[in-house]
């Protein structure tokens, strides 16, 4: 028998989805950037037959903000594969496994997230683009923030299926 979710978790849920849509917004303005970036490169390369040196950085890292934003918005939409045989094996089984895989999901992202943030440019090779020694770090902070926007949906899913919120499920979305 499910109970009612308490009004925390659901205004933690408001605030996540605004949080997603935000990062979606960011991600989508990436979009319009790497776009813009690819034709002038493409102009300059192939029309006036000068490359534009550097190019390749600003596209990689506007690539990272598509990239991680298609991560925050796409853990909160359920754009993410899974497999559910153990509800159709056990249908018994079923929330009880959802708990475990939310609670693996949560802390691998956990995990990835603080590495990001602590641990992420460890190698100084690493932290720089290859042509504008455009530092990397800051885009290790916006990936932590798209990872950390990642765990708390899945932490809320699994205070929800914990809670008995039937449609908390990542199963349930996918359906």
């Amino acid at each position: 028998m499910a109970r009612h979710t308490p009004n925390v978790i659901k205004r933690c849920d408001v605030i996540v989805a605004r949080l997603a849509t935000g990062l979606a917004i960011v991600g989508g303005l990436g979009i319009v950037a790497l776009i813009c970036t690819i034709a002038v490169s493409v102009f300059w390369r192939y029309v006036l037959n000068d490359p534009i040196f550097g190019i390749n950085d600003f596209a990689t890292l506007t690539l990272i903000l598509v990239a991680g934003a298609s991560v925050a918005y796409g853990a909160r939409n359920g754009a993410y594969v899974s497999v559910d045989v153990i509800s159709q094996l056990i249908p018994k089984m079923s929330r009880i496994a959802d708990v475990v895989m939310l609670l693996a999901t949560f802390s691998i992202i956990s995990l990835a997230c603080y590495a990001l943030f602590v641990k992420a440019c460890g190698f100084e090779k690493a932290c720089v683009t290859s042509d504008l020694n455009i530092e990397h770090r800051y885009f290790y902070y916006y990936l932590g923030v798209c990872l950390g926007v990642y765990a708390l949906e899945v932490g809320l899913s699994l205070l929800k299926s914990i809670w008995g919120d039937s449609g908390a499920s990542p199963m349930a979305k996918a359906h």
